[in-house]
């Protein structure tokens, strides 16, 4: 009996063993079928970004490496690994109720698609980018300036790949509607000032009139003093610095180019000097003047929030488009000059964006801390 009750024991053992083998390796099995990119183009709704990445990079390049669907959508191993196969279920559900049946279908969900991907690989710190790439294994020293900058940036502010390089491989949904929806917020702050108010902005680039004849044009922030309403305009007192030999732009403060407004050849002598200071880092002189604006009052507000978050609306919007929103105080008032052009014909922004961009990021620089502008 003894023997018989072993035999069942060692037999029934052996049974499970094997179950167990099968059971793991069919799941590997499944997982591994379902992981291929065979598989994943098979729905219907995937022909849209199969054709986004049939044409990048990341499907044909000078190297011969493909980047196929689960290398860059699967992280591959680990509790993210599984994480990744069980939400995939939701995809098969999406295909079998025809979420996605068009292009206008995909185009509609790109945004809130393209977000999901990008939360779950910022909490894998892009574990599938850095499985064949990694900073160690860089030469910077091959790389462009820019990516060099951004790759030492991005090590010494604890990004992840994603934060950067988002858009490589499929397009880039449409993020300026919600900038569009800022800027109409933002127009309703015009003529919001009340007497109390001792200094007043220029909302927008705007053209106004100078005292002394002729035209000049204001920037955003340009700020207004010792204004006076009169009817549906004001008059204002604008200060600023020109630098000797370019006249026509007025800054903020000596040395720092933010740019105040712009003088054209016949007003550029219409203006009240302060004083005259030679500066030892440009090497030339530098005049403080003053001169007085007329100006509609629509154009104007003393909301500085509103103008600030218009700013950080504008950084958030578009910079992270391709990294995270750098800080304002990360760079210096002239630097973030340097940093906007290199990036701006990356986006779709307009030349007035870019200005309103640029003097927000400065007026908030490392070196402006102190300012209580």
């Amino acid at each position: 009996m003894a023997k018989k009750r072993n035999k069942k024991i060692i037999f029934g053992g052996l049974a499970f063993m094997l179950l167990g083998v099968a059971v793991l390796g069919g799941t590997q099995y499944v997982m591994k079928a379902t992981s291929a990119t065979e598989f994943c183009v098979s729905c219907h709704s995937m022909s849209y970004p199969q054709q986004e990445w049939e044409g990048s990079v990341h499907f044909s390049n000078r190297k011969g490496i493909r980047a196929q669907c689960a290398d860059c959508h699967v992280p591959s191993q680990g509790w993210h690994y599984v994480k990744a196969k069980l939400l995939a279920v939701k995809d098969v559900w999406y295909e079998w109720t025809g979420k996605i049946r068009t292009q206008e279908d995909f185009e509609q969900h790109r945004a809130a698609m393209a977000q999901t991907v990008w939360t779950q690989m910022q909490a894998t710190d892009s574990a599938t980018c850095k499985s064949c790439h990694t900073v160690d294994a860089m030469i910077l020293s091959e790389q462009t300036e820019a990516a060099q900058k951004m790759h030492k940036l991005a090590t010494q502010t604890d990004q992840t790949c994603i934060d950067c390089h988002k858009g490589l491989v499929h397009f880039m949904p449409d993020m300026a509607a919600d900038n569009a929806a800022a800027a109409g917020e933002l127009a309703k702050h015009g003529a919001e000032f009340g007497t109390d108010d001792k200094t007043l902005y220029a909302l927008m680039m705007s053209d106004a009139e100078l005292a002394g004849g002729g035209e000049v044009r204001l920037m955003p922030y340009a700020e207004l003093t010792d204004w006076k309403a009169d009817g549906e305009k004001l008059t204002a007192t604008v200060s600023g610095w020109q630098q000797s030999g370019a006249e026509s732009v007025v800054y903020a403060d000596l040395g720092k180019r933010i740019m105040v407004a712009l003088l054209d050849d016949d007003t550029q002598n219409k203006v009240n000097v302060v004083r005259t200071v030679y500066d030892d880092v440009t090497a030339s002189d530098w005049k403080q003047i003053r001169f007085q604006v007329r100006l509609p009052q629509a154009k104007t507000t003393a909301n500085l929030t509103a103008l600030n978050q218009f700013g950080k609306n504008l950084n958030e919007t578009y910079c992270s488009g391709c990294h995270a929103a750098i800080s304002a105080d990360h760079y210096t008032a002239n630097q973030w000059i340097g940093v906007v052009n290199s990036m701006k014909d990356r986006t779709s922004m307009s030349a007035e964006e870019v200005r309103t961009l640029t003097i927000y990021l400065q007026r908030n620089g490392k070196d402006m801390a102190a300012d209580p502008r």
